[in-house]
Formats: C-alpha cells, structure tokens, sequence
C-alpha cells in the first residue's frame, strides 16, 4: 500500500503518461481528499468517454472509521472513483467501483487494494485489483491479483486470478507495450518486496516471467517516456526511478521526493 502522500505525484506521473495536455489550471491542496473515509491512496487514472472526464479509482482506506484495531483500517476497502472534468486540477467524489466477486474472496469483508485500469481492444475496461480475502487486524494473510471486465468502468466482473510468482502479491500496474503485447508489473512479497511482471499478447492469456528488478518497494507504475522504459517504485523514502532501453535491463535512477541528499546519488 503506498503512502497517500505520494497521491498527488502518482497522478501526475501517470497524467503525463497518458499524454494529457497542462491547461494553466491551479490545483487544489489537498488535490482530492476521500469524503467517505478519508484514507485515499493507490491512485489509478483512466479517461472516461463516457461521461468526458478523467477518472480516478483509488484504495478506500479508512482512515476515519473509529474502533479498528490494528491494521484492520487498510482492510475492508472498498474503492472509491473521483471525476475530473478540467484536466486533473479538481476532483469530486463520483462513487464506489461495484465488483462482482465470488465468495471465496471474501463475500461482505473482501479487501480491495491498488487497482489499475486500462482499455482492451475490444472496447471493453481491464481492471487489475489486489484482492485480499478477508478483514484482518495484522499483514499475515495472503493476497492476489484479479483481472475484471468492465463495459462502463462502474460495474465490474468475470473475475480472474492471476496465477503469479507467490501468494503474496500486490500493486498491480497495466503498461501496452510497444511490439503489442500487455505487460503488469507487481510486487511480490515474498522476495523481499522486489518488482516482478507477467505479459500477455492479447489480456487473456498471461505468461509470468518473474523478476523485473531486485529493489525493494512497492506500488510500481510503468510507463513509457523519451522513448525509454521507466519503473517507478514506493521505497518509503522517497520514490525510486528506474530506466531501461529494452524493458530487460533496469538502472535505477537518482530517487525522487528522497530526504538523502543528492550528491550521494548518482544517474545509470
């Protein structure tokens, strides 16, 4: 789960990924606090032509709820969607993602972490959530990630468990990769929170292809810049960068948002 202080650039990595254009809009501060529950966190964007505005799905932490013992505040999320219709500079509370998920999931108590969305060729949305089964007071419990099917980004089913590296799996981030096949990144607890990946030609068939890179963290995003792949990662210190020409071969990059000084870094 990344830190809600690394909403606001989340966003703005994953906006100029897409492409978005800056309209000279002033945002606001905080950009988007959750009205429910107060914990928002994960963000995922996606534009929405069906409505014409950018949405945001997020993890619904609740932040607010009062007598949860102890991490049973990061469990039981549902996921919250905020709208934008002026580019990303404000958001509103548009509602919760319904999903439709068997009972081994969880039924009632199901904990939905970091979803990640994006369009299929056949018109329909691709959701990729980190589903925890149950409502639990400690980390110990196992977690993976499911592939849903959306013809309206509210309603979402077909659910399908991804079969990935271990139980213990989490984040997922959906990048369309160059030669045209799907690639999603995720971290894999059970090597020391390293960032593995699992590809697909066609987002029905996946090949998992196990490490991407050795760092620890979490929440990574994907996505394609200047020509170059690039991985960012929560090392809860800041955020690492990681840069490749082929998608294979990663170098990590001097670290953003870091309190260690910057001389201490130095760029692969």
């Amino acid at each position: 789960m990344k830190p809600s202080r690394w909403l606001l650039i989340l966003i703005l990595t994953a906006l100029a990924g897409s492409g978005c254009q800056t309209t000279g809009r002033i945002a606001s501060k905080p950009l988007y606090r959750d009205p429910l529950y107060d914990g928002a966190a994960d963000p995922a964007l996606i534009w929405n032509p069906l409505v014409q505005k950018w949405w945001m799905f997020y993890t619904d932490r609740r932040a607010n709820a009062p007598g949860l013992s102890g991490v049973t505040w990061v469990h039981g999320t549902p996921i919250g969607i905020a709208a934008s219709a002026d580019g990303g500079a404000h958001w509103k509370f548009a509602g919760l993602a319904q999903f439709d998920l068997p009972a081994e999931y969880g039924g009632t108590n199901v904990t939905c972490w970091a979803p990640d969305v994006t369009r299929a060729p056949d018109g329909t949305w691709q959701m990729f959530l980190t589903v925890v089964p149950g409502i639990f007071e400690d980390w110990n419990h196992p977690r993976f990630i499911v592939q849903l099917t959306s013809t309206n980004l509210w309603n979402w089913s077909q659910p399908r468990k991804l079969s990935l590296a271990s139980d213990r799996v989490i984040d997922p981030s959906i990048e369309h990769m160059p030669n045209g096949t799907w690639r999603l990144y995720y971290n894999d607890e059970r090597t020391g929170k390293s960032i593995h990946f699992t590809e697909s030609p066609d987002l029905t068939n996946w090949t998992d292809r196990g490490l991407a890179f050795k760092s620890r963290g979490e929440g990574p995003k994907g996505f394609r810049w200047h020509n170059q792949f690039w991985v960012i990662i929560d090392e809860w210190k800041g955020l690492g960068v990681f840069r490749s020409e082929d998608a294979i071969h990663w170098s990590k990059q001097r670290p953003i948002l870091s309190p260690v000084p910057a001389k201490v870094w130095t760029t692969a």
